[in-house]
């Protein structure tokens, strides 16, 4: 990952953000569904997604609702477990991997809540560990808080994105 960000224009430029600037439009080498926007790291395995989706209503709480994201992309029999959330201030707002299995996944997943809209935006930024291809750190222990140099990282990208997001047409989401 890299500390150089650039402008990026979502879906047809109705929603501005910054990301990084190695990374790449997946679109341009596969199909993407319309109402995801998907960039990969091109010196590394990262990616982020950003998501627009129906609107949660069954949770309680904005942490039910991000738990039932998160639960909707893994699998039925998936083990993997949220480490923390935290609560996002958003300041505009009313390289081929399949032949490589990653000993685990960070996933850093930011929901952004629309209600006026019906709406939630699901912003989450990956950062698989795969052994022997990218350094974390020896220190790295998510129990203790010590996440290493790709998570940060990854959570420096997030923190871009919680500050440059902006809606530029909200007749995006409809009505």
């Amino acid at each position: 990952m890299t500390n150089n960000f650039k402008p990026i224009e979502l879906f047809g430029g109705a929603i501005i953000t910054q990301l990084p600037a190695s990374y790449t439009d997946v679109s341009t080498i596969r199909e993407v569904p319309d109402h995801q926007e998907i960039y990969l790291d091109a010196t590394g395995f990262s990616s982020i997604i950003i998501e627009i989706a129906e609107r949660v209503t069954d949770p309680a709480t904005d942490q039910e609702a991000l738990k039932f994201h998160f639960q909707d992309i893994l699998d039925e029999n998936d083990t993997s477990q949220i480490w923390q959330t935290d609560v996002a201030q958003l300041p505009h707002f009313p390289n081929n991997i399949h032949a490589l299995t990653p000993k685990f996944v960070a996933i850093i997943m930011t929901l952004i809540r629309l209600e006026p809209q019906s709406t939630d935006i699901v912003v989450t930024v990956n950062i698989p560990h795969i052994p022997g291809h990218q350094e974390y750190g020896d220190d790295m222990n998510f129990e203790e808080g010590k996440f290493g140099r790709l998570v940060e990282e990854g959570v420096r990208v997030r923190d871009e994105v919680w500050k440059s997001l902006e809606v530029r047409d909200w007749g995006l989401f409809g009505g």
